[in-house]
């Protein structure tokens, strides 16, 4: 039961749904049906993204080919929480008749708040990040939609870091700005719509998510609550503290065993330190306080625990060799060789390596490398690379490799690309 603040909390919110489904009719008959079931009018949209902002009054209909061709999302304006529920009751129930989904759909709900009937302390642009990561219970949703838990599109939010790994934001200084938290679009939060006052829920869907309404209803008033707590009560409490510190000592361990190459040696004997190639202990020590802070992305970012580093004194760029990272939140800006992730890889050459479902923007994909269940954004991908069910996009990028189901949505294509069952929406060979 919920408590007289809760319900205020929840009948002041205001909410705005993004539903991704498959339709048996045409644009202009969904809108039609659509706009009839809804008691709304529609607009259709030739591309996704569309620059029209909808209202609670005007929605929008476009396709959204990330799902592949026969993809479209119904957009909603921002409405109190009441007419929301209506929405997506009618809203399911139309799918369920109409149309269809599958893994790839998803729907998003953007949380604000009315500061007329709640007051100016329920302002989202002013959210501490910090103190919400630290409150929210992630483990209820992905109980609800267990299908999410490892989705390349909705993954955890549960990562923080200090800034620095040279220094520890002293107790009085426990301000979410002292720390690194996840960004990215393609996490179960999206933090990035801050700025215009709310902030995207994007954890559920999956294959017949238009099914369950309750369970949807239910986390919708979580996401309220749990946002409405965070900015009503933004000071760290003695639970929040708890929780930090405990991640600080973590960290604190890492700081103190990397601060020197002999206490990184002792602290991680299974990872070895080179310089071009060179092992000697006097060479590494000389060049260790050049490789020092991306060591820490990758012990704290990238969760690396063994496995080779070198670094190539020529260029200052670090290759990663031999390693196993199965929960790395982010790894940027080095080589990878001979490695196993499942994670986030941004501005990475990769080299005869396994990733699952795992997201790369901007990398190159080189000779024996197998991606899996993947988002590949703007990047290249060279011969011999085994893509699977996986989705590729980007004007940006250049695919030469071999892919097999999944989704090409945009991108340029060479004479040696080949597909196999594999969605083409659009491409350009060159």
């Amino acid at each position: 039961m919920y408590t007289n603040e809760q319900l205020n909390a929840i009948y002041g919110s205001k909410i705005g749904m993004e539903f991704e489904f498959f339709a048996n009719e045409g644009l202009d008959e969904v809108k039609r049906s659509l706009s009839q079931a809804l008691n709304k009018q529609i607009r259709v949209e030739e591309k996704a993204h569309s620059e029209f902002t909808p209202s609670d009054e005007i929605f929008k209909l476009e396709p959204d080919n990330s799902g592949g061709s026969g993809m479209i999302e119904l957009v909603t304006g921002p409405m109190p929480f009441v007419e929301s529920k209506l929405i997506i009751a009618k809203t399911l129930k139309w799918i369920r008749e109409n149309g269809s989904t599958n893994e790839r759909c998803s729907i998003h709900i953007n949380v604000a708040f009315d500061g007329k009937k709640l007051g100016p302390g329920t302002n989202v642009s002013s959210l501490d990040i910090g103190k919400f990561v630290l409150n929210f219970n992630e483990e209820a949703v992905y109980e609800a939609f267990p299908n999410r838990r490892d989705s390349v599109y909705a993954k955890s939010i549960k990562f923080i870091v200090p800034l620095s790994g040279m220094t520890q934001p002293s107790p009085e200084k426990r301000l979410w700005k002292n720390y690194m938290f996840v960004t990215e679009k393609y996490y179960g939060v999206n933090f990035s719509k801050l700025p215009k006052n709310y902030i995207e829920f994007r954890y559920l869907g999956g294959k017949d998510y238009e099914k369950k309404y309750n369970t949807i209803l239910n986390m919708t008033e979580h996401f309220v609550l749990s946002l409405y707590e965070s900015l009503v009560d933004p000071v760290y409490n003695e639970h929040d503290l708890k929780i930090l510190d405990s991640l600080l000592e973590r960290h604190r361990s890492v700081i103190e065993s990397y601060k020197t190459y002999s206490a990184f040696k002792t602290k991680y004997p299974k990872i070895k330190l080179m310089v071009d190639l060179n092992t000697y202990d006097q060479i590494v020590e000389t060049f260790y306080p050049k490789m020092r802070e991306k060591i820490f992305e990758l012990l704290t970012k990238a969760g690396l625990r063994e496995g080779l580093i070198n670094y190539d004194a020529d260029t200052g760029k670090m290759q990663l060799k031999n390693a196993e990272l199965m929960k790395c939140f982010e790894i940027s800006g080095i080589d990878i060789v001979d490695c196993k992730i499942q994670g986030n890889i941004i501005g990475c050459d990769i080299f005869s390596t396994e990733l699952i479902n795992s997201s790369m923007f901007e990398c190159n994909l080189f000779g024996a490398t197998d991606t899996i269940d993947s988002k590949i954004e703007d990047s290249y991908v060279s011969r011999h690379v085994a893509v699977k069910d996986s989705y590729v996009f980007g004007p940006r990028g250049v695919f030469s490799g071999d892919m097999e189901g999944g989704i090409f949505r945009k991108g340029r294509a060479t004479e040696f690309a080949k597909f196999e069952n594999t969605e083409i929406i659009e491409i350009e060979k060159i």
